[in-house]
C-alpha cells in the first residue's frame, strides 16, 4: 500500500492593509456583525482620514464596500472591499480627490 500523502494546511489569507478611518454613522451594515459596511452618505463622498476625527486625505462615493479592520467609539478603520480608482473629480466637503470601486467590462 502506498504512503498516505499529507498536505499542510492552508493558512487564511492576510487581512488587507487598511485605508483609514470613516465615521461609522455614514455606513450601513452589509451584515449581521458589520465586518462589511457600504459608504452611505447624502454628499459627494464619505471622508478618509489618517486618524479618527484626523486629516482627510481621500473620499469615497456612495456604495463603496468596505472591511471594518477595527472600531474605536464612532470611528471604522477600514480597508476596500474592491480596488479603488480615482473619479477625476474632488469632494466639494473636504477638497480632496474622490475615489469609487473599479468596474471590469
Amino acid at each position: 500500500m502506498p504512503a498516505k500523502a499529507y498536505y499542510p494546511l492552508e493558512a487564511p489569507p492576510p487581512a488587507p492593509p487598511p485605508l483609514g478611518w470613516v465615521f461609522a454613522p455614514y455606513t450601513t451594515c452589509a451584515d449581521p456583525r458589520c465586518a462589511t459596511v457600504y459608504v452611505n452618505v447624502g454628499a459627494d463622498g464619505l471622508n478618509v482620514r489618517q486618524s479618527p476625527n484626523g486629516y482627510v486625505f481621500l473620499s469615497l462615493v456612495n456604495g463603496t464596500p468596505l472591511f471594518v479592520l477595527q472600531q474605536q467609539e464612532n470611528w471604522l478603520l477600514v480597508a476596500p472591499a474592491c480596488d479603488l480608482t480615482p473619479t477625476w473629480r474632488w469632494s466639494w466637503t473636504a477638497g480632496v480627490p474622490l475615489a469609487r470601486c473599479w468596474v471590469y467590462f
